[in-house]
């Protein structure tokens, strides 16, 4: 539900990856992992438990299969895009008077944007007008990814198939990879599609109230050089196409003329985002054993721009330090930056049925489509326990921070993230 579009940011804003990653040239054991991830936002707002089994079988010298199920559980609270009500900046449509934000109540939803209706749904009340309002429910995700393996000497190509289903989101995926090893193995090209068509189903607790589909497409071209003893150069340049319902339908706006109920509550309407959106990213890696110290360092850069209007950097930094001979562990550090989505805004001019001339074209109150930053830090262990039994251990810090002077920086999270995994190959 209104979860699910939160997890998939949260991911997208902590791992800051390509849609499609280079496929791996060399194959290891077969094995089968477990593990176990915890994201928790701070005062009671998104908590997502997420249990992955992988399960990795080479079935001849050119042939290996690789499953992967997911189950996601989530909970907690979660902005609804309303700001707090001492941020209202309201008129009555009728005088055009300002209305006093100590006056109104609270909030509630507008399903109908020609009537005004509003929805039999809950009413997001605003206990304290100082803070904005959130909304909660539990969501539960289930995935299986599959991905088949053929190598043929230098070349290798992986087709992959996934499903994601959950109560208000369902999601069909296809990619396709392909590597190829030349120049005495020092060199490795790497190319890939992925294709999603994700099917956004309509329930009482959203603005949609009929169904909708979008599609996705993400190209990758990549390359690995070792450029001498110890030091690997990477570089990924990544092109992404979506199109058809692209808003949140969870994500509320707030007109200058909204309408207010005869209980004091502002209706809320729905975003209304492009149904296109077109995505440029460019991630440079390098990557320096240390032998002396027994240990390895990378650093990470990514560029990111889309058709919103978004430009994104990200900086990346981690040190790999074996302890004997059977322990690593690896610090990290990341930081991440974004300009605003042309459309984003805490309140929009006019209203869709007071005043729809002043209405713009696109409008979003989404705090992920605003200015902002982010940081990451993080210290993950791998522990071999015994010749077939790996653990890993990981926490991250992450926190947001809005820049634009404008958002309510209560809408911003600061999460724990918590890993445990282990992994027996045999």
């Amino acid at each position: 539900m209104h979860k699910r579009a939160s997890v998939r940011s949260k991911r997208w804003m902590l791992a800051m990856s390509l849609p499609l990653v280079g496929v791996s040239q060399s194959r290891g054991d077969d094995s089968v992992g477990i593990s176990h991830e915890t994201y928790a936002e701070e005062h009671n707002r998104i908590q997502v438990n997420t249990e992955t089994l992988r399960i990795e079988k080479t079935i001849t010298p050119w042939l290996d299969l690789t499953l992967r199920e997911v189950y996601d559980g989530i909970s907690g609270a979660t902005p609804t895009g309303a700001p707090a009500i001492k941020q209202l900046k309201m008129r009555d449509p009728g005088t055009g008077e300002l209305i006093p934000p100590s006056t109104i109540a609270g909030y509630t939803r507008q399903l109908d944007g020609v009537s005004g209706a509003s929805q039999s749904g809950p009413v997001i009340h605003a206990m304290d007008q100082n803070k904005v309002p959130v909304t909660d429910s539990p969501e539960y995700r289930a995935a299986t990814d599959v991905a088949v393996g053929f190598t043929l000497g230098a070349h290798r190509l992986v087709p992959e198939f996934s499903f994601s289903n959950e109560s208000d989101y369902r999601s069909y995926g296809f990619a396709l990879n392909y590597s190829y090893e030349f120049n005495e193995k020092n060199t490795i090209l790497s190319l890939g599609w992925s294709h999603a068509t994700d099917q956004v189903l309509a329930n009482e607790f959203t603005f949609l109230t009929k169904s909708s589909n979008k599609n996705t497409d993400n190209f990758i071209i990549g390359v690995s050089q070792l450029l001498g003893p110890g030091t690997v150069l990477g570089a990924n340049a990544t092109f992404g196409y979506a199109h058809g319902y692209l808003n949140d339908p969870y994500r509320a706006v707030v007109f200058n003329e909204s309408n207010i109920d005869p209980d004091n509550r502002v209706l809320l309407s729905g975003e209304e985002r492009p149904s296109h959106r077109s995505s440029e990213a460019l991630l440079l890696s390098i990557t320096q054993s240390i032998k002396p110290l027994d240990a390895s360092i990378e650093g990470t850069y990514r560029f990111y721009h889309d058709s919103y209007g978004i430009y994104a950097n990200t900086l990346g930094v981690a040190w790999f330090q074996k302890i004997g001979k059977n322990i690593v562990v690896s610090p990290l550090a990341r930081y991440y930056h974004q300009s605003a989505a042309s459309f984003y805004g805490i309140q929009f001019p006019g209203d869709p049925i007071n005043d729809p001339d002043l209405v713009p074209r696109y409008y979003s109150a989404d705090y992920r489509l605003s200015r902002m930053e982010t940081f990451t830090l993080g210290l993950d262990a791998n522990i071999k326990l015994h010749e077939h039994f790996d653990l890993h251990l990981g926490y991250q810090r992450y926190w947001m921070h809005g820049l634009d002077h404008e958002t309510d920086q209560s809408v911003y999270p600061r999460a724990n993230i918590f890993t445990i995994g282990l992994m027996c190959s045999f």
